[in-house]
């Protein structure tokens, strides 16, 4: 079969994946605190133009927002958050990931929002929400959980456990205080891959991470007395079809356009 103009345009309109479309949020100590700009683990069209929201706050509140912007700086039309939290802190520069010598990841790591346990042998959870998704389209959730303090008696650990839709995940320490450079998968964040519910919510839990009561084992060797979220980014996947379906959809338009052309 000759590949003409008019099939490879077919085939790349149908072939083609679409930008993603990226909300980023910085949790941060207060209002004062310099809110994160550019990339961090997730892909991201703007590049280090990305633009963060801000959310914060104090005491056992819930925090949230449903006037939210993309990377690029635009409202998202009807997109909401909210988080259950017992405080925020920021510590600088902390022995989580700052970006190595660089601070590359300062703004987004070095301040956050946490929830406390009593001790570090009990589990305390709380909860966020995501709304005003489109339930026909795959989300990829990023979340940044590592606080500043992984070797002290009093803030040990301070990861977290994040659980979507029954799936646990766990972050952790590299060992490198002041960070390595780099946001690695199951250390800095947890990456969950998520279809909304028919309302178009996405819900998640946090926790604080307890050897054999929430956690086989706690990946830095410590119990965690408090669970922490540095940010989270949204990332609208674009479906793709598959190779065959994009293939025979572009054939069957070719061959519409054709007849409608006799």
């Amino acid at each position: 079969m000759r590949i003409t103009p008019s099939l490879t345009a077919l085939l790349a309109a149908f072939a083609g994946p679409l930008a993603a479309q990226v909300i980023n949020i910085d949790f941060d100590k207060d209002g004062t605190s310099p809110i994160y700009q550019g990339l961090a683990a997730a892909p991201d069209p703007s590049g280090s133009a990305a633009i963060w929201n801000q959310l914060y706050g104090s005491g056992n509140t819930t925090i949230s927002s449903s006037v939210l912007t993309n990377s690029s700086g635009e409202v998202v039309d009807g997109v909401g958050f909210s988080l259950e939290i017992n405080g925020s802190y920021s510590s600088f520069p902390g022995q989580q990931e700052n970006g190595g010598a660089a601070l590359t990841y300062q703004d987004l790591m070095s301040d956050y929002v946490h929830l406390s346990s009593p001790t570090n042998t009990q589990v305390i959870t709380k909860n966020g929400s995501i709304t005003g998704l489109d339930p026909l389209k795959l989300y990829d959730i990023y979340l940044y959980a590592q606080g500043d303090n992984f070797l002290g008696e009093y803030s040990d650990g301070q990861n977290a456990l994040i659980t979507i839709n029954g799936v646990s995940k766990q972050t952790s320490w590299d060992g490198v205080l002041g960070g390595n450079g780099l946001l690695v998968e199951g250390i800095e964040y947890v990456k969950f891959s998520v279809l909304p519910t028919a309302s178009g919510s996405i819900n998640f839990s946090y926790a604080n991470v307890v050897t054999g009561v929430n956690a086989g084992s706690d990946l830095d060797g410590l119990n965690s007395r408090f669970a922490v979220l540095n940010g989270i980014q949204i990332v609208d996947v674009a479906l793709v079809p598959e190779p065959s379906v994009a293939l025979l959809g572009a054939l069957g338009l070719l061959v519409a356009t054709r007849r409608r052309r006799r």
